[in-house]
């Protein structure tokens, strides 16, 4: 109720959306749901009354069928005493009914006596036409419905005299045991062939002998019908022994002999039941057991549980076999594909429970669980079989526990290779004995990167191979999870290594450089290496988790490009380590007597030299960022404490540096760009050599083309002029300061050289 009125309230209010559909749309809308109403009621009547009639026309029928069945047993009941009294109007009908019967049995007797002298001239023949069948189960059986024709008579004849000898003394049972053997040991032979072609349906239908399971299924059905008229018999003289029963303790007396013998039924089918059907599907069944057998013992055997794995396309070949030629073969009754599909499928389920009881390796896990996924595809998409009629289910859903140990298996597999690894690797970088590998291309490296992906690469490749999603993005998540400890390892270590070259640099051993441009060249590697399993593993991943899988694959890139370049900053530091006295120098009197920048550029052409053994990218930022550096150095050095600008001298001496080591850096950056670079040396240069008339306009120039530039460098090194007294620098900075505040750059001016010095 409270869903419809929710249902009306929302209709109404899609209908009237405005106060004036009040007195617009209420008029109309009463109308239409007016008509609709008086239609729905015409339209119930109707279908009540129909009904009505229906149920009328039954009650009239059922009343009808009870006067019937009344007369039919008042009927019943006057035959019943007609058939009483008659008995008394024949003269000595005692006597002849006693003659009539003593006529049946001589001519039972007779009869008898004529088949047990042709029982075993029958034997013969059905044994002789059955051997050649029982020999050669491809051979045509068509004969072995006659077969079984003659022997169903056989065992009829059998089955009824044992019955009518039943209270006879035990010697006769005894014989008649011994006339029959025979005739067991035929039906046992001919019931074991029965099940041999049963097993072997496959085998049959494969060889092109389908026409002999069409025969083995009306034995069947034939023996099957035998046995329910048989059963059928039974319940029924049961059933009038119950009514004689309740019959005698409503009277509180016996019938009299003569009245139990009127009603008394045959004596019930003496067949023995056999139950062909069951022993069918028995059969099936021990077939099933032998087929899994023959297939998977030899990897039983070894405990090899991925080669059992990898040979389970029989059960698909079996079953798509079933499907297409047993399947016509049968009454639908049986469902026989059903049946063959649980039995596969329980053997499956089975078979999958051992190998979970093993102690399996990380691949096997996997093995088994890609299994488990394109066991029920393939069951869905070859034979139409949805997951949902597949019981058990397969690991009984215990997937999760399966996945948890993989990755158990996977992390400690993992933390081993990647610990022994490093430890490898960090002995090489601390000890120096050796110098680095060297590629084809020059290129310094180490061993660590290649195999760190190798053990990395084989990790993932398992887990794509096994076809889950959700697997795969926990794998990498555990990768991602060994490459930031290996990253964080590398690090600290550089740090402390870079820490021991800068302080003790006669004491550590030699090859630093050469094992960091190694480590820098192994980080660009990884990264590549990471990038290419981000392109290559994303698109495998579950969508729900491609977006965690992507994030944590591009941490692991930037992850190696910030380790390469800590190592690049570790060759910078090391390189200006040695040549960062020099600096102090610049400016001060030392400079003016004796070229030093000429001693700075033959050091960075040395490092340079060795530096073509880095990657080219890499080769290519760390001259940028020498450049950087060299620049920084020398704008801060023109703030050293015993630094002076001579005028005239200085500036023919800076011109000069500028030009060295221009000419320097112009073997490896493009012209264009170096100017670009130098320019603030130009225009820190200009500003120096500037009068006090042009000074303003100088200063205004170089704010312009760096906004960042501090007031205090500006007055410091205008300070250091020969040629200004303190009365004039303190007229041109106050008229720089307000020049100063004239001049507000934009708030997104990207930061300038000025910005990385530190003052």
């Amino acid at each position: 109720m409270e869903d419809a009125r929710e249902v009306a309230v929302a209709k109404l209010a899609e209908i009237l959306k405005h106060p004036d559909d009040l007195n617009t749309k209420i008029g109309p809308l009463i109308r239409k749901l007016t008509k609709e109403k008086a239609s729905i009621d015409a339209q119930l009547n109707t279908g009540v009354q129909t009904q009505l009639d229906y149920v009328q026309q039954g009650l009239e029928t059922l009343n009808v069928s009870t006067q019937s069945n009344i007369r039919v047993k008042g009927n019943m009941q006057r035959i019943d005493k007609l058939c009483g009294d008659t008995r008394h109007m024949i003269k000595d009908f005692d006597r002849i009914n006693q003659l009539s019967q003593i006529h049946k049995n001589f001519v039972a007797t007779q009869e008898k006596v004529k088949s047990f002298q042709a029982l075993y001239q029958r034997l013969n023949e059905v044994e002789n036409l059955f051997r050649p069948l029982q020999a050669d189960i491809f051979e045509p059986q068509s004969d072995l419905l006659q077969v079984h024709y003659n022997l169903f008579k056989l065992e009829e004849f059998r089955d009824q005299t044992m019955h009518q000898a039943r209270e006879s003394p035990q010697d006769v049972l005894n014989t008649l045991r011994t006339y029959f053997r025979r005739v067991d040991v035929l039906s046992d032979d001919f019931a074991q062939h029965l099940w041999h072609l049963a097993r072997n349906m496959l085998v049959l239908v494969e060889e092109g002998c389908g026409p002999t399971i069409v025969i083995m299924v009306k034995i069947i059905e034939c023996e099957e019908r035998a046995d329910e008229k048989a059963l059928a018999a039974r319940q029924a003289q049961a059933n009038h022994h119950d009514l004689q029963l309740r019959n005698n303790n409503n009277n509180n007396e016996e019938l009299p002999s003569q009245q139990q013998q009127k009603w008394r039924l045959a004596e019930g089918n003496p067949r023995t039941i056999k139950s062909y059907r069951v022993g069918f599907f028995e059969q099936v069944h021990e077939s099933i057991v032998e087929r899994f057998d023959q297939e998977l013992a030899p990897y039983r055997e070894v405990d090899d549980w991925v080669g059992a794995l990898d040979t389970t396309d029989f059960i698909f070949n079996d079953l798509e076999l079933v499907f297409d030629q047993i399947v016509p073969k049968f009454p639908k009754k049986y469902k026989i594909f059903p049946h063959f599909v649980l039995e596969y499928h329980r053997h499956t389920y089975e078979m999958l429970n051992q190998m979970v009881n093993q102690e399996l390796d990380a691949g096997s896990i996997l093995r088994l669980l890609r299994f488990v996924r394109d066991y029920y595809a393939t069951m869905s998409t070859r034979l139409g079989v949805t997951e949902e009629l597949l019981e058990p289910q397969l690991l009984d859903g215990q997937e999760q526990s399966l996945v948890d140990e993989y990755l158990k298996l996977v992390r400690t597999t993992l933390a081993d290779w990647t610990s022994n690894l490093m430890s490898s690797e960090s002995r090489d970088f601390i000890k120096r004995e050796n110098p680095p590998e060297e590629s084809t291309d020059g290129q310094f490296g180490m061993a660590g990167a290649v195999d760190m992906f190798q053990i990395i690469n084989q990790q993932i490749d398992v887990a794509a191979d096994a076809n889950q999603g959700m697997l795969l993005y926990l794998v990498v998540s555990e990768c991602s999870k060994v490459i930031k400890d290996s990253q964080t390892f590398w690090k600290r270590l550089l740090t402390t290594e870079l820490r021991k070259q800068l302080d003790e640099p006669v004491d550590v051993p030699e090859g630093f450089v050469e094992y960091v441009m190694a480590l820098a060249n192994d980080q660009v590697k990884c990264a590549d290496f990471a990038d290419g399993l981000l392109e290559r593993i994303v698109p495998l991943v579950e969508s729900r988790y491609k977006v965690q899988a992507e994030e944590k694959l591009a941490t692991a890139v930037k992850g190696y490009i910030h380790v390469a370049s800590a190592a690049r900053e570790a060759l910078l530091d090391v390189t200006f380590n040695d040549i960062r006295p020099v600096f102090n120098d610049l400016f001060t009197i030392r400079w003016y007597e004796q070229p030093l920048i000429p001693s700075v550029i033959e050091t960075l052409k040395d490092y340079c030299q060795d530096f073509m053994h880095l990657n080219q990218q890499l080769f290519q930022k760390l001259l940028n960022d020498i450049l950087d550096r060299f620049l920084i150095l020398y704008l801060q050095s023109m703030r050293n404490r015993k630094a002076t600008f001579k005028m005239e001298v200085c500036l023919d001496k800076i011109q000069n540096d500028v030009r060295i080591s221009f000419n320097f850096f112009a073997k490896y950056i493009p012209v264009e760009e170096l100017e670009d670079r130098f320019d603030v040396i130009e225009k820190v240069h200009t500003l120096l050599e500037s009068n006090r008339r042009m000074i303003f306009v100088d200063y205004y120039s170089l704010r312009q083309a760096y906004p960042d530039i501090p007031l205090a460098f500006v007055e410091d090194i205008l300070g250091k002029r020969d040629d200004l007294d303190k009365s004039a620098l303190k007229d041109i900075m106050e008229g720089i300061k307000a020049k100063a505040r004239e001049y507000e750059p934009q708030v997104d001016t990207p930061p300038t050289i000025f910005s990385r010095i530190k003052w």
